[in-house]
C-alpha cells in the first residue's frame, strides 16, 4: 500500500526503503518500533507537532531524545510552543499519532530536525500510515523539506 507520504516521495525522486512492523496501538511506542525493526534508536526518528497561536510547526527528534519546547522556540523564532494535542492531530497536521511524519503535512510554518540527525546517513520516519516506517537519506530528505537543523531536545544529565 502506498501511502501519502510514499507518493510524495516519489514524485520527488527521493528513494526510500519500506519499513513494517506490527505493534499494538496500545503498546506503540518509538522505542518500540526500533526495536521491532532491528535499528538503534538513534537512527528513528519520532515527528512531533507544535503549535504558536495558529500556526504549526513540525520537530523531528530520535526517539530517545525528549523535545525541549525552550529551545524548540526559539529555533523556529517564536516566543513559545506546545504540543499538538492527541486528539486535533488529524485535523491540523492531516496524520493520526503513531503516522505523523514530516512528509505531506498539511498545515506547517516550519521543519525542524534535531542535530543529532547529523550523525547519521539514513534515518527512519513514520511513512505516513500506522505500522510502516521509511528508511531515508536525511540530507535529501532534509533538503526536500527545506527543514532546518537545530539543537532541540532536552540535554542529558
Amino acid at each position: 500500500m502506498k501511502t501519502n507520504a510514499m507518493r510524495i516521495l516519489d514524485s520527488a525522486k527521493l528513494k526510500y526503503e519500506v519499513l513494517e512492523y506490527d505493534l499494538e496501538k496500545d503498546l506503540f511506542s518509538g522505542e518500540a518500533v526500533s526495536d521491532l525493526l532491528g535499528m538503534d534508536y538513534s537512527e528513528c526518528y519520532k515527528t512531533l507537532a507544535l503549535k504558536h497561536e495558529h500556526d504549526v510547526f513540525i520537530c523531528v527528534i530520535s526517539v530517545k531524545d525528549e523535545l525541549d519546547l525552550k529551545k524548540c522556540a526559539k529555533a523556529l523564532g517564536v516566543k513559545n510552543v506546545e504540543m499538538v494535542h492527541v486528539k486535533d492531530l488529524l485535523k491540523l497536521v492531516g496524520y493520526e499519532r503513531g503516522s505523523v511524519t514530516p512528509v505531506g503535512v498539511k498545515k506547517n510554518k516550519g521543519i525542524v530536525f534535531d542535530d543529532e540527525v547529523l550523525n547519521h546517513e539514513t534515518i527512519e520516519i513514520s511513512g505516513g500510515a500506522y505500522g510502516t516506517g521509511l528508511k531515508v537519506n536525511r540530507e535529501e530528505l532534509i533538503g526536500f523539506l527545506k527543514a532546518q537543523v537545530k539543537d532541540i531536545v532536552k540535554d542529558e544529565l
